[in-house]
């Protein structure tokens, strides 16, 4: 899988040194010189990941930051910094930035930072034909810092599945009137290596779950009402396994 990256810093020897450095390691880079041009890829393209130095003239790190992050929530930006004041690096967090990093940056540390957040960008499937709650789910697992995509039916699943190679499937244990256990052997047979998270708000759905499908296959069942926090505690569980 390609891994795409944008180098951002107004000092253009540091971004063609960073740049040669993740290209012999197989990225596929595209570099800016300043915030707003960097906001303008980020926002126009697509990246695994952003690579930006925090003091740049005009609209520095943190400020281009925010604006991709408005632009497109689940973008994963690593911030460099030889000296920043506390409250910028502090709106930073709070944006979301994935790592502030000190320059001179350690580049061992870096690659394998930027490797692990390719892995965490398999998004997470969603299937229900519930058009309100998968939107509604979607939204706050957004915000939550995950890709997800949606089915509302276990063909378009099937579909999704084969082409983007999810990371975990949350599906609904009640699709209609299909059965649990066609609708799990969809998945299972699939990517029997998914991470199959059930849920369904009919009482009695686990000892269902149970007796109709091979314990190996499910990686949690939860049940409906749940918290966003059980979903992704799974979610984050899954990440670290990897």
């Amino acid at each position: 899988m390609s891994r795409r990256a944008l180098i951002v810093d107004d000092d253009k020897s540091m971004v063609k040194t960073l740049a040669d450095i993740f290209t012999l390691q197989g990225w596929e880079v595209a570099t800016a010189h300043s915030g707003s041009a960097a906001v303008q890829l980020a926002t126009t393209g697509s990246f695994d990941v952003v690579l930006m130095d925090i003091k740049m003239p005009g609209m520095d790190g943190v400020a281009a930051l925010k604006a991709m992050r408005a632009a497109r929530r689940d973008l994963r930006v690593v911030l460099m910094t030889a000296y920043a004041a506390q409250d910028r690096l502090a709106e930073a967090e709070q944006e979301g930035v994935l790592r502030i990093m000190p320059k001179p940056v350690d580049i061992g540390a870096l690659l394998t930072l930027l490797t692990a957040s390719v892995r965490l960008r398999q998004p997470v499937l969603l299937v229900d034909n519930d058009g309100s709650f998968l939107k509604t789910l979607s939204e706050v697992l957004e915000l939550n810092g995950f890709t997800t995509v949606k089915a509302d039916n276990l063909e378009h699943a099937r579909r999704v599945m084969a082409e983007r190679k999810p990371a975990a499937v949350l599906l609904h244990l009640h699709l209609g009137a299909v059965p649990a256990r066609e609708a799990v052997t969809v998945v299972h047979e699939v990517s029997p290596a998914v991470a199959l998270i059930l849920y369904s708000g009919q009482p009695g759905a686990a000892d269902e779950l149970a007796h109709d499908v091979p314990k190996e296959w499910v990686h949690a069942y939860l049940q409906k009402p749940f918290r966003i926090e059980q979903v992704t505690g799974v979610l984050d569980g899954i990440r670290d396994a990897d």
